[in-house]
């Protein structure tokens, strides 16, 4: 029985083809009958010259009717997932077993990937929001590409010993509910890793020990792949890196171009057609770049397509298009990356004590409206001529406390709130620096309190996860001009919370 699919009124070039549509499948298309003596209409109105009157009026009537259809603007809801799905826990989607060929992480990676499924995944370095960027690239390229995205760990840039499991700070079961798509995890879907809170240099005869071929976006005037051995080892990888294809790359004819497209790379790994790529992909551009660092030389994948890093990946319309309101990848994944309910709670718990409230209460409605603050110090030195004091080459803070006013006034603008508590985060260590915060009766959260033992209680990583829990929970956020943390956060007040935000630079 042949099935067909109805016709929106926007695919309909006449209203004659709507009664058409409605008429028996006789095999004859009806054509329509002309006559200009319609039921109860006076015939005198067509009579002496006045035809034209009423047929322009029918026109006009008939345009006029129809834009209504074609041109109603499309309200951005219309790409929420409705509430409901939220409770579909039985959807093939929701589980990530269906993706997989054990119900549990194995041994070694390549036992569970099916082979009748096709998988994308990526590797980071430099920091949690720049890996947090890569990782969110990954899903919008599987998306793209019709891969699953196995999400790999967050993994440390400094001064923290172990990994931390991407779902441990993001709610992925939300993701999957609002995508409708299969979203894994390497720590915890696909591959088993005993140990977490360390990472240890991998033998070549671990048993453990996955060989895969990858793709590397490093810039074609490097002769080297991303450095990715901590997530090597984190994971028991070895990974042999090819070069991807120049058209994969925003500006194809610039050998620094560090910014590749995802239509490029989608391009190169779509499934089934990995093999035949253009001929511009041929030759020197698909040799392996380097052995891997147990001697491999492996072509990159069909089953499992991987990358070294994808941080510098743009739709084409602009480098480092995550920092503007349009990013699609914001708008199609970031968005719905929300903090796990665990961490939420946790940010509440910090912000009560901070704000001299109980600590121990359990109803979010008890707290506030605040405006959250984050100041990025450290390497963002400005202005520094020889001799100058360090404090000298930041951000006055002068302009921050002015920006909280602005935020404040658009807050009252918009929702009819009046803020008055303000909470700061900075990885700023000077005590000046938290006296001057305190003196403008800001409040910051306190990690190493008798009260609070933070990494003692949660682990190395929770500072750092409870301060953007916080920050996220503003109606208004004033930030750092060209700070990715700032940003992300700016996105998700804005987002989340229906609020304002503002950025602060040396030079505005």
């Amino acid at each position: 029985m042949q099935v067909l699919a109805p016709r929106s009124v926007s695919s309909v070039t006449s209203f004659s083809q709507l009664e058409d549509n409605q008429a028996p499948l006789t095999g004859r298309r009806r054509q329509p009958k002309l006559s200009l003596r319609m039921r109860g209409m006076p015939t005198t109105i067509l009579r002496g010259g006045r035809w034209w009157i009423f047929t322009c009026a029918c026109v006009i009537a008939v345009f006029v009717t129809h834009s209504a259809y074609v041109t109603k603007p499309i309200s951005l809801r219309a790409f929420e997932c409705p509430a409901e799905r939220l409770g579909d826990g039985d959807a093939e989607w929701m589980m990530p077993s269906s993706s997989l060929v054990f119900d549990h992480p194995t041994t070694r990676a390549q036992d569970n990937l099916r082979s009748d499924s096709y998988y994308v995944t990526s590797f980071a370095v430099a920091g949690f929001t720049n890996e947090f960027i890569a990782y969110m690239n990954l899903i919008y390229l599987g998306l793209q590409s019709g891969r699953i995205p196995i999400v790999p760990p967050i993994v440390p840039a400094a001064h923290i010993s172990g990994i931390l499991p991407f779902s441990q700070a993001f709610n992925l079961s939300t993701l999957r509910s609002t995508l409708r798509r299969p979203i894994l995890e390497w720590t915890l879907d696909v591959k088993r890793i005993t140990n977490t809170s360390a990472i240890h240099e991998t033998s070549p005869s671990d048993k453990a020990l996955d060989h895969f071929g990858c793709w590397s976006t490093r810039p074609r005037s490097s002769k080297h792949p991303s450095y990715i051995r901590t997530s090597e080892n984190a994971l028991k990888l070895d990974l042999t890196f090819t070069r991807i294809p120049a058209y994969a790359y925003l500006d194809s004819g610039d050998p620094n171009e560090v910014h590749t497209t995802f239509s490029g790379l989608g391009a190169a790994i779509l499934p089934n057609h990995t093999r035949h790529l253009p001929p511009v992909a041929a030759e020197k551009q698909l040799q392996v770049m380097a052995p891997s660092r147990f001697g491999k030389e492996l072509e990159p994948g069909e089953q499992l397509a991987c990358f070294d890093f994808l941080y510098y990946v743009t739709s084409g319309m602009e480098r480092f298009e995550f920092e503007k309101r349009w990013s699609p990848v914001w708008f199609m994944v970031g968005r719905h990356l929300r903090f796990t309910d665990r961490l939420m709670e946790l940010g509440r718990e910090y912000l009560r004590r901070a704000l001299g409230l109980d600590p121990g209460a359990s109803d979010a409605g008890d707290l506030p409206p605040i405006i959250t603050v984050h100041i990025r110090r450290g390497d963002f030195l400005f202005k520094c001529n020889k001799g100058d004091e360090k404090a000298e080459c930041y951000i006055p803070l002068i302009k921050y406390r002015q920006a909280v006013d602005d935020v404040r006034k658009r807050v009252h603008q918009k929702h009819r709130l009046d803020v008055t508590r303000v909470i700061v985060a900075s990885d700023e260590t000077s005590p000046e620096f938290w006296s001057e915060m305190t003196s403008y009766g800001w409040s910051h959260i306190n990690h190493t309190s008798h009260d609070s033992l933070t990494v003692k209680k949660y682990g190395e990583w929770y500072p750092l996860l409870i301060d953007k829990a916080i920050l996220s929970m503003g109606i208004g956020f004033v930030g750092t001009l060209s700070s990715t943390f700032s940003i992300l956060n700016a996105r998700r007040v804005e987002d989340w919370n229906d609020g304002v935000a503002e950025f602060v630079g040396y030079h505005n």
